[in-house]
């Protein structure tokens, strides 16, 4: 059984804490800039005896147009109706603001179950957003304190009912489709060196897709999953958090992890942009194949040679995309500048 949470809030009321704290390490970048978080990114999670995958969303914003904060909205809505139940958390200490009353509104007219999380409850000063937070109406808040672990065991007896109900349901269902003819089933002789080999082979490749800013890195995964599951736009520096997802090409588990773009560190001022090059060199540390995205326009700059030679230097497989070619009027002479 796969049993989804996802949570859901506006900006900075803390849900990368909370992420980070569900599934027991520091992933997901937090930094008290509000918006910081922008693709869902998701987790295994562990809460006591229960288990289960955990979405980090962008903050809630009442945004409508074309806009990075409407698609970011988007992101988040699609995360919520997907998952199983959604947690949506408001800051005590900052009470309850016309945008939490707004996105309330619209999560009672969907059918996805909702726990109301007041995070930031530590002390006095969370009461009074506590008991306003009532006034939401869509059930008993839960308080807690993401960044210290309190409140913990409340969320767990608020989330308990509603997975085991999904465990139960499963193995209902399960049972219902279980083969009684079991003894035709035939079980390996040897399941030593050789099963352990095949388990290593049949893990799920990790790819990397790195690049610098706005070379289409998230685009370009988007486009080999066949739907629009990362943000993409013509801003640069859109994706901040290493996003991994699975993907499955004739019959093989890949996990391709998009990244944040990669400048030179010298350009690099931004806090948060630090942590997200960071993230970047980290998700090429873990990879087994690292594909470097270049702009046809411009391709081979100073900074993709650096990133290349980073990455063979790591002893990481090598894949060179050019992207943007649509944009390249004299193919040859672009291919003599790449050769």
């Amino acid at each position: 059984m796969s049993f989804t949470v996802a949570i859901i809030g506006r900006p900075n009321v803390g849900k990368s804490t909370l992420f980070n704290r569900l599934v027991g390490k520091r992933v997901a970048i937090v930094d008290d800039m509000p918006g910081v978080t922008r693709d869902r990114r998701e987790g295994d999670a562990t809460l006591s005896d229960l288990k289960f995958r955990v979405i980090d969303t962008a903050g809630l914003e009442d945004a409508h147009d074309e806009s990075l904060e409407s698609r970011m909205r988007q992101q988040t809505e699609t995360a919520f109706l997907e998952a199983d139940i959604g947690l949506m958390v408001i800051d005590a200490r900052t009470g309850i603001t016309p945008i939490d009353e707004h996105f309330a509104n619209w999560l009672r007219r969907h059918d996805t179950p909702v726990i109301l999380v007041a995070n930031k409850c530590e002390g006095a000063a969370g009461q009074p957003g506590l008991l306003e937070s009532y006034s939401l109406g869509i059930g008993e808040p839960v308080p807690l304190s993401a960044e210290h672990g309190e409140g913990m065991a409340d969320l767990y007896e608020a989330l308990q009912p509603y997975i085991d109900k999904a465990a139960a349901d499963a193995a209902y269902a399960a049972s219902l489709e279980e083969d009684d003819d079991n003894d035709d089933i035939i079980l390996p002789e040897d399941s030593g060196e050789e099963a352990d080999d095949d388990a290593v082979l049949n893990r799920p490749l990790q790819m990397a897709i790195v690049g610098r800013p706005n070379v289409g890195k998230s685009t370009l995964i988007n486009k080999l999953l066949g739907e629009e599951r990362l943000l993409t736009g013509p801003e640069a520096g859109i994706t901040r958090d290493s996003i991994t997802v699975p993907w499955i090409y004739k019959g093989r588990e890949f996990k391709l992890v998009d990244t944040a773009g990669l400048r030179r560190r010298a350009k690099v001022i931004d806090k948060v942009e630090a942590l997200s090059g960071a993230e970047t060199r980290r998700a090429i540390d873990y990879a087994q194949v690292v594909a470097l995205v270049l702009d046809a326009r411009d391709m081979l700059e100073k900074q993709d040679l650096t990133i290349a030679r980073n990455i063979i230097d790591e002893g990481r497989a090598l894949i060179i995309v050019v992207n943007k070619w649509d944009l390249i009027k004299n193919g040859k002479e672009a291919l003599d500048r790449l050769h």
